[in-house]
């Protein structure tokens, strides 16, 4: 069944496709720090206050997926933030994540710029685990798992 995006269930399918993807594993070796995928406030689609998934990641795997219903509770070293239309592409593989950055369809809201762009294949094989979870995108499904 589709899943929601930015709620726990979509956050869990999420982390299940990091750790069972060896492509991940491998361009994620080098990455040691948390990361937060904010989603800036849109009530239209059930998210007032935004939302976050917050995602420890550590050397190709992740640790654990949280989702968080306001945006102001992520806590993560590098937070990447954006509005629905950003993220929906990105989840789709319509949108680069490094690309949508450097056109500032997402901002770095914390963390090194620098170190972000070290790991431009890491962020683009966590977009790879991404696009493997059934989203149901609330503009689009009327009927998914919350």
């Amino acid at each position: 069944m589709p899943l929601l995006p930015f709620t726990q269930p979509w956050a869990d399918a999420f982390r299940e496709a990091i750790n069972g993807d060896a492509g991940y594993r491998a361009a994620g070796a080098g990455w040691t720090w948390p990361l937060a995928l904010v989603l800036e406030p849109v009530a239209e689609y059930g998210f007032p206050e935004g939302a976050a998934v917050q995602l420890e990641l550590s050397r190709g795997t992740c640790e654990r997926a949280t989702a968080l219903a306001a945006a102001a509770a992520v806590t993560a070293t590098f937070a990447l933030r954006g509005a629905y239309p950003a993220w929906k592409a990105i989840v789709r593989g319509e949108l680069d994540p490094v690309g949508a950055v450097m056109t500032r369809r997402l901002t770095l809201a914390s963390g090194s710029l620098t170190t972000l762009m070290m790991h431009t294949r890491t962020a683009k094989a966590l977009v790879a685990c991404a696009r493997r979870v059934d989203t149901a995108f609330p503009d689009e499904e009327p009927r998914a798992a919350t």
